[in-house]
């Protein structure tokens, strides 16, 4: 060789390599700075792991309903070992299969990019990397050769600071599967009912091959399309070893079923109430809906809602709450949840005026604070408080009764003066316990507390008489499984809640199981509620307008009360659990009259519950002996109160509930022996009427314990007759 041009040649060489190492230094230089001025934007990683749809599931798994996240795309963020490794290797396959291998840019598909779009003289392929795809959805940028490099840049510095494991889960939780299905978790929700972690390889290969170009392959719309891009995926996994050919023939005979896309519904109003009680928390919420009662509750609802509709009323609301944990079983917010009017409004969590639903909570104060046991006296007499003169909803009065005897009947005057000799201020407290938060309060209220002019919530309502349920003990509210579970709060002893039970029908001890039940009418029949109780569950339904019009028709008794019985039976298996008497109640002898221990003046006694240690043991003193010509006869001090009511009615009766005309079934009579038709097919009704001193005066009809009527004194009613003795 010519040393002439062999020297010419070394000095062209060492040029060239100088001018290319000072390039390359360049290069490094610039990329180093370039790394320090635009360090990768954290913030973008941390919006793409938070915020979501929400996607609510029952206590069994099924669907409950779904919510679109801020940007309207149904997107469940999920981890990567919560993904099968079906979709990890179908996407690998399908997007980068140099992946586990590269720094974030693949240089050999650079170099394969630009050797094809040269000869193609058009952009044909993009040479993008599964990381640089994330970059560009975490920032989304328009189509250019610039933004093509911001992207690979990007790229390189996602890779250096996070786990290829982390950059692949980004992209499965980024990537568009048709539609506004965002992330792999969304899509085998959204397509195939399951959670990505249960694809099969025939799901993961087909959702794998929808990113490529999501409208196109879209399986709600075009599943053939769908299907043969599948193939390519397929074929790709092969050629890559990541399926071998006994998995792709077995995938390939396996059924593609998609599940509806429209939106479950099954509870939308729960779902509203959860959603905001966890701030509108996204991803994927397994609730205490239980799916059995929520379709008992949905199916006897319907039909009550048609029977109100037709009167004149609109709203209905329904909860049921397990008594052992506080968790809601069940929740019907509206009448009809799609009505466009009123179905979004959730009328189980609007606060309303109860009505009588508080007195159960202020009678079971008393008997905890020893002020009266169910059998003790009150009176049923016009009173007044400073101006305050209350009236019951019959605008009658039935004079002296038991305690019982006046919760079980919702007698407004003596819940009110019992509610002035416990304070307001007790009652506010033990609500705030129960978790009740009543609207108004004490300080506005005042007495009137006791009639329920304070608002409450149905849902807040029902979980209070759980805590009587679970005799005394309050548990927070649960709708989710998460929530952890309470050891609860002890606001009112054990035997208290159980006698306040006991007057509100809960059967005495060793008899079957029965539902103890209470029921409210607001002011100027605005609301109707109704709620029914077992050891085991809680029904709490509540009726009334939208609009907060008052109707006839809404009495607790009439619109509410058939409802929350049916609902409780039918949760109950139709055989509701039974009470155990808890050690601290016993039983001793009273005075039939006044409730308190006999004094040798009473000429009548019975056997009634107490509370040992809290009920007052002071001896009765309604009776007291008086000589009258030479003998000693026993005479009833009466009240100042109550000894006008009686002057007013001629005469001082001698035994509780004789004030008034107490209520008195004439037909049928007592022993009465009816004979059925024997004519197949035939039926009888036997008719019963009562007499009362109030002829509005509500009547509930119970034969063999369970109610079957509700009407006013004046009123007949009808009963299907059956064989036996009842």
């Amino acid at each position: 060789m010519n040393p002439t041009l062999h020297r010419t040649a070394a000095r062209v060489f060492r040029r060239l390599f100088f001018r290319l190492l000072c390039a390359a230094i360049m290069a490094v230089l610039a990329m180093a700075v370039l790394w320090h001025a635009f360090p990768f934007p954290r913030e973008h990683l941390a919006a793409a792991a938070n915020g979501g749809s929400a996607f609510l599931l029952d206590r069994r798994g099924g669907v409950v309903a779904w919510r679109v996240d801020a940007g309207e795309n149904w997107r469940i963020p999920a981890a990567l070992d919560g993904m099968s490794a079906s979709i990890i290797n179908a996407t690998v396959a399908a997007e980068d299969e140099r992946f586990w291998r590269h720094a974030g840019v693949d240089p050999v598909a650079v170099a394969r990019a630009a050797a094809q779009n040269a000869l193609a003289g058009r952009t044909v392929s993009g040479a993008s990397t599964v990381t640089m795809q994330t970059v560009r959805m975490l920032h989304p940028r328009e189509r250019t050769f610039r933004t093509k490099c911001i992207e690979a840049f990007r790229a390189l510095q996602l890779e250096s600071t996070s786990s290829k494991s982390a950059v692949l889960e980004l992209y499965l939780n980024l990537a568009p599967y048709g539609g506004n299905v965002v992330g792999v978790e969304a899509a085998a929700l959204r397509y195939f009912g399951k959670h990505a972690s249960g694809l099969t390889l025939a799901e993961a290969a087909l959702l794998a091959g929808i990113p490529q170009s999501p409208a196109r392959y879209n399986p709600a719309r075009r599943l053939d399309a769908a299907l043969e891009r599948r193939e390519y995926v397929f074929r790709r996994m092969l050629e890559l070893g990541l399926a071998s050919p006994e998995e792709i023939a077995l995938a390939r005979r396996e059924t593609i079923t998609l599940q509806d896309r429209r939106t479950p519904a099954s509870a939308p109003r729960f779902a509203d109430f959860v959603l905001q009680r966890r701030g509108a928390e996204g991803g994927v919420i397994r609730t205490t809906l239980d799916p059995d009662v929520q379709a008992v509750v949905a199916e006897a609802s319907a039909r009550r809602a048609r029977e109100l509709n037709g009167m004149g009323i609109q709203g209905l609301a329904v909860v049921v709450i397990d008594v052992r944990s506080s968790d809601v079983l069940a929740m019907l917010g509206s009448a009809d949840p799609n009505d466009a009017a009123h179905g979004f409004v959730n009328c189980a969590a609007v606060r309303r005026q109860p009505g009588s639903l508080l007195k159960p909570f202020i009678f079971a104060a008393a008997f905890s604070s020893g002020e009266l046991t169910p059998a003790s006296i009150v009176y049923d007499v016009p009173m007044s408080w400073h101006g305050y003169s209350p009236q019951n909803m019959d605008s009658c009065y039935l004079g002296p009764m038991t305690a019982e005897q006046a919760l079980s009947a919702s007698r407004n005057v003596p819940a009110v003066d019992l509610l002035d000799r416990i304070g307001t201020a007790r009652l506010s407290g033990d609500a705030a316990r129960l978790g009740l938060g009543i609207f108004g309060g004490e300080e506005r209220c005042g007495l009137s507390l006791a009639l329920g002019t304070a608002e409450v919530r149905l849902v807040d309502i029902a979980n209070a008489y759980a805590a009587l349920a679970r005799l005394g003990t309050f548990l927070p509210l649960r709708t989710a499984a998460d929530e952890p579970a309470c050891a609860g709060e002890r606001v009112f002893p054990r035997g208290a809640a159980y006698l306040a039970l006991r007057c509100l029908g809960a059967p005495p001890p060793g008899t079957a199981g029965s539902v103890a039940w209470k029921t409210g009418t607001s002011w100027n029949c605005r609301d109707a509620w109704a709620v029914a109780v077992t050891p085991e569950y809680v029904a709490g339904v509540w009726c009334g307008n939208h609009s907060g019009n008052g109707h006839p028709v809404l009495v607790g008794a009439r619109s509410a009360l058939p409802l929350a019985m049916e609902v409780a039976e039918r949760v109950s298996g139709g055989t509701p659990a039974a009470w155990e008497r808890p050690p601290g109640v016993r039983t001793r002898i009273v005075c039939a009259l006044s409730g308190q221990p006999a004094s040798p003046a009473c000429p009548h006694r019975v056997e009634a519950e107490y509370l040992p240690g809290i009920s007052s043991e002071t001896p009765c003193r309604l009776h007291r002996f008086a000589q009258a010509g030479g003998t000693r006869e026993a005479t009833v001090a009466w009240p100042p109160a109550a000894a006008a009511f009686m002057a007013e009615r001629r005469g001082t009766p001698g035994s509780v509930g004789t004030a008034a005309p107490a209520i008195e079934i004439s037909s049928p009579g007592p022993g009465a022996r009816y004979a059925l038709p024997v004519s197949a097919g035939a039926e009888k009704h036997l008719v019963f009427t009562c007499r009362s001193g109030c002829a509005s005066t509500t009547v509930y009809w119970f034969v063999d314990g369970e109610l079957f009527a509700v009407e006013p004194a004046c009123e007949p009613v009808k009963w299907l007759m059956s064989p036996g003795a009842h």
